[in-house]
């Protein structure tokens, strides 16, 4: 964590002790303006209610709250195990065999962006319950901590593990005595980003059906227009999130953290003979790979439910729907136009996102105290259901482009800070001891040394960002303004037109995919001049 000199403002106590009573006078400052604010209605006509009426729902409900709580937790603590375990076991073996990474690549990219209203009826009809619900948080959890246990493996001190090849041992050695040790830092802080998405998936599954959960029972509760009602759920479910998201960050603290070398063992860049059209053949060969690896899952995943395929399209039904249908050209030309309204608040929402995250992240090194207080307020955007935020953010925002792209900053922008927060902390204390020793300020010890650092981090928010601009936009246009292919998918659930659907999945997907190689490549290209 990057620290300067400061001048003692409280003399007398211990520097922890000063953190935390800034810590405390941040937050109530907060909580008092929100409680005048909710009190007198002044936001969003009354759509945020004041911290005091929360309370105050929940007192009044209070015996309803334990049996939902246990139901969410136990769906959310499931899915929190079996995609974080899932995905470090295939980030390792991507770094064993790189070859594995390009194959399954689309395969991850597509289950990641998925849109919830397509993959839920299917997970409900094709396995009993409670397996639908964790399927979702699986789902959420399992491409953040692949991305950043990947960039922890990839990231190892390069000294270290040239130690270990000089002295004969080989990939798995170099993995169990360097990479994994190094990776701790960044796969626990991508347990931290699954923590609100465990809990946000089981939420969200829950809304299929059942008797017992927080996601059950904050569709009962919208009928009763009481906003102080469904936030105090909703904050309900930012408590548990923020509770294993402490309790992963003292894990950070006891472990410590690691040390590096300002030199990365990056993957071998090394020039291809043959130039640069060799290298793109090779590209086009095995994108090609993997959406073969990605329709044979597909294939395979009807073939074990025996889904319908009114229900379950199958890349034939896809395909004929887009192309050989009588419907077809005017499916094509009404996706076309639905795709390009969508499309610039997916972009535009995205760079925000990062940009905020990169903001926000570096604020929070620079002043601790900012960061403690702001982040259980950051959980709110990812655990409380946008069918609690969204009166908030449609009255502040108007129903236009602007809440679109507010919603997708939201959507995005989690991620992308707790990934750049992990490469800020994790600056070398080499340089910084120096620059320390100099008295540099606060400024020159970011530019020179902490952003620096972070820029593998940075680069892997970016590939966290963008898959889920698009969904972030489908979910503003569903809930909010109508439009796009939010809009669109919204009838298409309303006439339970499953083709449509799946069409507007595709386009999705290919989109994901198409931004995703993009950054992938901007990264690549990145790390080889830091070589």
């Amino acid at each position: 964590m990057m620290t300067t000199a400061a001048p003692r403002t409280m003399p007398g106590l211990s520097r922890t002790a000063r953190h935390r009573i800034r810590v405390a006078a941040i937050t109530l400052v907060v909580l008092a303006a929100w409680e005048v604010l909710g009190r007198f209605g002044l936001v969003a006509g009354g759509a945020l209610p004041a911290p005091s009426a929360i309370l105050e729902a929940w007192w009044a409900d209070w015996e309803e709250y334990p049996r939902h709580i246990l139901a969410t937790v136990g769906t959310a603590a499931a899915g929190f195990a079996i995609g974080n375990g899932v995905a470090i076991v295939i980030a390792i073996a991507t770094q064993l065999v790189p070859a594995i990474d390009r194959l399954i690549r689309p395969l991850v990219v597509v289950l990641f962006c998925l849109p919830v209203v397509v993959a839920a009826p299917i997970l409900g009809i094709a396995f009993d319950d409670p397996w639908p619900k964790i399927a979702l948080a699986v789902l959420l959890v399992f491409f953040p901590t692949l991305i950043a246990t990947q960039v922890g493996l990839r990231g190892a001190p390069g000294d270290a593990v040239s130690v270990v090849r000089s002295a004969g041992g080989g990939a798995l050695r170099a993995l169990f005595l360097v990479r994994l040790r190094a990776a701790v830092p960044e796969i626990l802080s991508g347990l931290q980003i699954s923590a609100p998405a465990a809990v946000l998936g089981a939420i969200l599954g829950e809304f299929i059906g059942g008797r017992w959960g927080l996601g059950i029972y904050l569709v009962g509760s919208i009928s009763s227009g009481n906003p102080a009602i469904i936030w105090a759920i909703g904050l309900t479910a930012t408590a548990l999130s923020a509770i294993l998201y402490g309790v992963l960050g003292l894990v950070r603290l006891w472990y410590g953290s690691t040390e590096k070398l300002l030199t990365l063992d990056l993957p071998s860049t090394r020039r291809v003979a043959g130039s640069a059209l060799r290298k793109a053949l090779e590209r086009v060969g095995w994108l090609i790979a993997g959406l073969a690896v990605l329709i044979g899952a597909w294939y395979a995943f009807i073939a074990s439910t025996g889904l319908p395929v009114t229900l379950m399209n199958s890349p034939t039904e896809v395909f004929n729907t887009l192309v050989t249908s009588d419907r077809a050209p005017e499916l094509r030309a009404e996706l076309g136009e639905a795709f390009l309204s969508s499309l610039s608040p997916a972009v535009i929402g995205s760079a925000a996102g990062i940009l905020f995250a990169f903001v926000l992240a570096t604020l929070f090194a620079t002043f601790p105290s900012i960061g403690a207080s702001a982040m259980p307020f950051a959980f709110i955007s990812q655990t409380v259901p946008l069918v609690a935020l969204a009166p908030l953010i449609a009255l502040a925002f108007g129903r236009g482009p602007a809440t679109v792209v507010a919603v997708t900053v939201s959507v995005t922008f989690f991620p992308s800070l707790v990934t750049i927060m992990q490469g800020l902390a994790g600056a070398p204390s080499g340089p910084l001891d120096v620059l320390r020793s100099v008295n540099a300020g606060r400024f020159a010890v970011l530019s020179k040394v902490v952003v620096p650092n972070a820029v593998p981090h940075l680069l892997a928010s970016v590939r966290l960002a963008v898959p889920r601009a698009l969904t972030g936009v489908l979910i503003a246009e569903q809930l909010i303004t109508g439009t796009g292919l939010g809009g669109l998918l919204s009838q298409a659930r309303g006439y339970l037109d499953y083709r449509l659907m799946w069409a507007i999945a595709v386009v999705v997907a290919v989109f994901s995919l198409i931004v995703y190689g993009l950054a992938q490549l901007a990264e690549d290209g990145v790390l080889k001049r830091r070589r």
